[in-house]
């Protein structure tokens, strides 16, 4: 449980403050077949068909569907998972925003972990809030942790989501602020979709390998 507690408490900080360089990346190519015919084009380019023209364009959302979850989240965002003795975690990373989840084999309370994180950012760099937010149809009773570090300030919300699969599930949301603390645009936009898209999904008895 030590081991787990380690490799999950290390999992949950992300954090930068190095800037980020925007580039425009290459446009996709997308594959198409319409009875049996094949078309090659690239994203948003307009295909006629039957004299029908049809836009061809990759959606600018991703869903996330692992665990008992289930959500959009916006497609520029780095998906990375790692997979441990009784835990895993999801971690979707962006500019100034990232979003992660964990699930853990046994059952874990919330303020064990938000005292591990409040100890790795340093406790004089830390205080600590009740949070509750209704994500989708979902109320979710968390912790955020206030941190000014380097000065600069970031909100790391934590919330436990309830589940009867044995296993403890908890949903994480950082945000980088703006330079006069609020939030970030990128935070605002992801949780907007997120809120309009999350879903938990029926809990099955299986437990964490």
């Amino acid at each position: 449980m030590i081991k787990t507690i380690i490799t999950f408490t290390f999992a949950l900080i992300s954090f930068s403050i190095n800037g980020q360089i925007e580039a425009i990346s290459p446009s996709l190519k997308i594959d198409i077949e319409i009875n049996g015919e094949k078309y090659h084009v690239n994203d948003g380019d307009t295909l006629t068909v039957n004299n029908n023209k049809i836009i061809a364009r990759i959606s600018n959302s991703v869903t996330f569907d692992y665990g008992i979850l289930k959500f959009d989240y916006p497609k520029h965002f780095a998906f990375s998972s790692e997979t441990d003795f009784g835990y895993q975690n999801w971690t979707l990373d962006g500019n100034n925003f990232v979003v992660s989840y964990f699930k853990l084999s046994s059952e874990v309370e919330l303020d064990m972990l938000i005292k591990e994180i409040v100890i790795k950012f340093g406790k004089k760099n830390c205080t600590v809030n009740k949070k509750t937010s209704k994500i989708g149809n979902t109320s979710l009773e968390g912790k955020r942790i206030n941190v000014e570090l380097l000065g600069q300030k970031l909100t790391y919300d934590m919330y436990k989501v309830k589940s009867n699969d044995g296993s403890s599930h908890f949903i994480s949301f950082q945000d980088s602020k703006n330079d006069d603390g609020s939030d970030s645009l990128e935070s605002i936009e992801t949780l907007s979709l997120i809120n309009s898209t999350f879903f938990i999904k029926q809990n099955k008895k299986e437990r964490v390998r």
